[in-house]
């Protein structure tokens, strides 16, 4: 059951030190900004290379013809546009498992990891990984998938013939700081080092002709790195909100440690891919590679290997433009401090929006100042929401649009999203257009994580992003994100959507909170995602 505060007052006051002590970097990544020993952004970072993340000039786009499309090319013109045609969209991936309802994706012990198992064995020449958070433990998901990029460095040895140019292995964690481990943001670093020693990946040493490992950590805690990609071969890319966590997979997964948290990514061949490798890059330039001293075993990992040492620069290999794959467009959205240039790109295709927005997200808020206004009735003012929330707003008054949002219950960070909600709604109510913002709790008991987002019926865009001030801005975390109107991607979430919003629960604010959700009563069971008794890592 959720533990009730003995007064209201209780309730205000541990709300808002929790949130003050944010922006979360992710619900499930909780703990202190800054810690010993880390980097803070002072100002802003130099901006990435613009050219790489256009494919260097090889590639050329033409202007697309439908207007989503044709605004989200303009927006990424010269920083990606050039790469967003002859992709092909090879589907949605779904943490933990997907429903027969929308997806054909099998349902297996480990879930999506199971999915994401079998694609990293395709590689044959170079593969990327970023991510956020990395599980430690035998039964985490990250045990598989170092065990996938053990069973490459075999095939390269037994086979070389597949990898003629040799297979490099890169993985980059994001520095984030966790329940577990509050003073030490290269925890998730670790854990993958771990991981590879445990299934016989050498870290020093390697004797195997054309294999490569290298591991790296985002060198900055504020804002640390977000983002979550896997890129193969320069050829395709997996985009999503994942971490390589416990929290998504299945309940019913061996071990029993699974949380069920849902998650949504996208994969994508094709042109596209190359503007992934130059963000991957971008962030690898800014991070810390694992060097050791001697030769590590998992028990001495940490006393002779550090995240000290700044990495190199990585070069590009392109000499030819990247060949077309498909027939879809796909536009790449990537953003971090100093290149904030997609927060305007999403505030853009929600205020473009002529019928309806369908959001489904683990954390929205307005912007910081907002937080003065948690307990207010009237909620987060217009003046203090993000302007990808007064896009959307402006599309209500002007077009009648419908928004729907599904998120994520949390028993603390409601308090953000309730004061969000009531802001936006309070905005619209003189108008008589309340209604056009409707939202509902996410119906499983795991929670959700996905951060996605479907506009007209006919964008979809899928990645890390939350909408919410930790994501946007000066100081906003690093974030990947492609979309798409690729028509078999959309109505696949277009039936997600439908399936998860019939089952999901009516918003209503908690006693301490003030109402105004315009939601039904209270159901008299705990509310859908309670997970106060987990540990969140």
């Amino acid at each position: 059951m959720r533990a009730v505060p003995s007064t209201r007052l209780t309730a205000w006051v541990l709300t808002l030190l929790a949130l003050l002590a944010g922006p979360w970097p992710d619900a499930r990544a909780r703990g202190p900004l800054l810690a010993a020993g880390t980097e803070v952004v002072s100002g802003h970072l130099p901006p990435p290379d613009l050219a790489a993340l256009d494919g260097l000039g090889l590639n050329t786009c033409p202007p697309p013809e439908a207007p989503l499309d044709r605004l989200l090319y303009g927006r990424t013109l010269d920083e990606g546009a050039a790469l967003s045609c002859g992709n092909r969209v090879e589907g949605l991936l779904h943490f933990p498992n997907a429903d027969p309802a929308y997806s054909t994706q099998p349902h297996t012990p480990q879930g999506g990891f199971d999915v994401l198992d079998t694609q990293l064995r395709e590689t044959r020449r170079e593969l990327l990984i970023a991510n956020m958070i990395w599980d430690d433990g035998p039964d985490a998901p990250g045990a598989q998938v170092a065990r996938a990029i053990a069973a490459l460095r075999r095939d390269v040895a037994d086979h070389p013939e597949r990898h003629p140019q040799g297979l490099t292995v890169r993985v980059m964690l994001g520095n984030s700081i966790r329940l577990g481990a509050l003073l030490d943001p290269t925890a998730s670093a670790y854990s993958a080092a771990r991981h590879l020693l445990a299934a016989g990946v050498p870290l020093t040493g390697d004797t195997v002709p054309g294999w490569r490992l290298e591991i790296a950590n985002y060198a900055y805690v504020l804002p640390h790195h977000h983002v979550k990609l896997v890129v193969q071969d320069g050829e395709t890319v997996l985009a999503g909100g994942f971490n390589i966590s416990l929290f998504h997979v299945p309940a019913d997964a061996p071990g029993g440690h699974g949380l069920d948290l849902t998650d949504l990514a996208i994969r994508v061949r094709g042109p596209v891919a190359r503007h992934a490798v130059a963000a991957f890059h971008d962030g690898w330039a800014l991070s810390h590679r694992l060097t050791c001293r001697a030769t590590p075993a998992p028990e001495t990992l940490r006393r002779v290997c550090t995240f000290t040492q700044p990495t190199a620069p990585l070069p590009l290999d392109w000499s030819a433009p990247a060949p077309a794959a498909g027939t879809a467009h796909v536009y790449p959205l990537y953003r971090r401090s100093g290149y904030t240039g997609a927060d305007d790109t999403v505030t853009a295709l929600f205020g473009a929006a002529q019928t309806s927005i369908d959001v489904m997200q683990s954390q929205v808020s307005g912007t910081l100042g907002c937080l003065g206004a948690l307990f207010g009735e009237a909620g987060c003012p217009p003046a203090l929401q993000l302007p990808v929330w007064e896009a959307a707003a402006w599309a209500i008054r002007e077009r009648g649009v419908t928004l729907r949002l599904l998120l994520d219950y949390d028993p603390v960070l409601q308090a953000e999203t309730l004061a969000f909600l009531r802001g936006l709604r309070a905005e619209l109510a003189p108008l008589g257009l309340a209604d056009h913002v409707q939202a509902r709790w996410y119906g499983t008991a795991g929670g959700l994580h996905t951060k996605a987002a479907l506009i007209d019926g006919q964008m979809l865009m899928v990645g890390s992003q939350n909408l919410h001030h930790s994501s946007f801005g000066r100081l906003g975390l690093g974030e990947y994100s492609l979309a798409t109107s690729d028509p078999g991607a959309a109505e696949e979430y277009r039936r997600m959507f439908a399936f998860e919003w019939a089952r999901a629960g009516a918003i209503q604010a908690p006693w301490w909170l003030p109402d105004g959700t315009g939601s039904a009563p209270p159901r008299p069971e705990a509310q859908p995602g309670d997970r106060l008794d987990r540990s969140d890592p």
